[in-house]
């Protein structure tokens, strides 16, 4: 994988300028280029005609930012589109060949919930990883640790090759940590799903060690808490539209969202699982 166009949402919050650090840290590679990304939906329409603008203000906003992308020695352009934050952006994402989307979350106070949820909609829909910040920017030395959760399911397993991938592009160490559970037969399937993600890792030539399943809870609380103690640079999730997801787990926080809005603000790396598959997926593996 190679990255070309990294498509940043930017909406003109702290969150945003966070997301653009994250591209900038990401995007230093020979012909990298940023695509920022600034959706007019009818409430922002609303109120640029309250304050008596338009889309030029909005224009002349973004150059400013794709200008301090410029003196950090970036190129950079801008797309400011009427339409849905999540379909738009990833209608855009497909139409551009975005390489990676980062995208700026506000975090879980209150209401704000929803709007973490609602992030995974983005995810869902895009063509390509999703990089989700809140306001931590990116170390100096850029992304050199991910963690990959493996738990008794098979979505773990199409993480494996997309997070193996980008870890030998940034010269990154995948830390494998595999969930704690007490049953034998789904211990069973852990260590099966560890084993996979293992010989994925093996066959993309990816650094990568695998931790000891601790109880610590529930499995984000293992995962966010293992990711705190390697001082992480990445937490990867698989994300899917679960179709007998019970619709209000959206509303209350899925482990998704609660690892996404997780308190250190680790940033997420979001696979879709569709997506995965058709790159490799399950079946990505040599019999070998």
């Amino acid at each position: 994988m190679e990255i070309k166009k990294i498509l940043v949402c930017h909406d003109f919050t702290q969150e945003a300028d966070c997301a653009v650090n994250h591209a900038i840290g990401v995007g230093k590679a020979p012909n990298a280029e940023i695509v920022l990304v600034h959706i007019l939906d009818k409430k922002s329409l609303e109120q640029l005609r309250k304050e008596k603008k338009d889309v030029t203000d909005i224009e002349a906003k973004l150059q400013k930012v794709c200008d301090g992308i410029a003196a950090a020695g970036l190129r950079a352009t801008f797309i400011a589109r009427e339409g849905d934050i999540f379909s738009t952006i990833a209608e855009i994402g497909e139409e551009i060949e975005a390489s990676l989307i980062i995208f700026g979350t506000h975090g879980v106070k209150g209401m704000q919930h929803i709007l973490g949820a609602f992030a995974l909609k983005l995810v869902v829909s895009a063509k390509s990883p999703v990089v989700i910040v809140q306001r931590r920017n990116i170390r100096p030395h850029g992304y050199k640790k991910i963690v990959l959760p493996v738990d008794e399911g098979d979505y773990c397993k199409q993480m494996a090759r997309p997070v193996a991938q980008l870890a030998r592009m940034f010269g990154a160490e995948g830390l494998v940590r595999p969930k704690h559970v007490s049953d034998d037969h789904f211990r069973t399937y852990v260590r099966n799903s560890s084993n996979y993600v293992r010989k994925v890792l093996e066959e993309e030539n990816a650094t990568f060690s695998i931790a000891e399943p601790i109880n610590n809870g529930s499995f984000h609380k293992q995962v966010l808490e293992y990711a705190s103690a390697q001082d992480a640079d990445l937490i990867s999730i698989i994300t899917q539209e679960k179709m007998d997801r019970d619709v209000k787990e959206l509303f209350v926080g899925s482990e998704d969202v609660r690892i996404i809005n997780n308190a250190p603000e680790i940033p997420t790396l979001c696979i879709n699982a569709f997506n995965a598959l058709l790159a490799g997926g399950v079946m990505g593996v040599s019999s070998s």
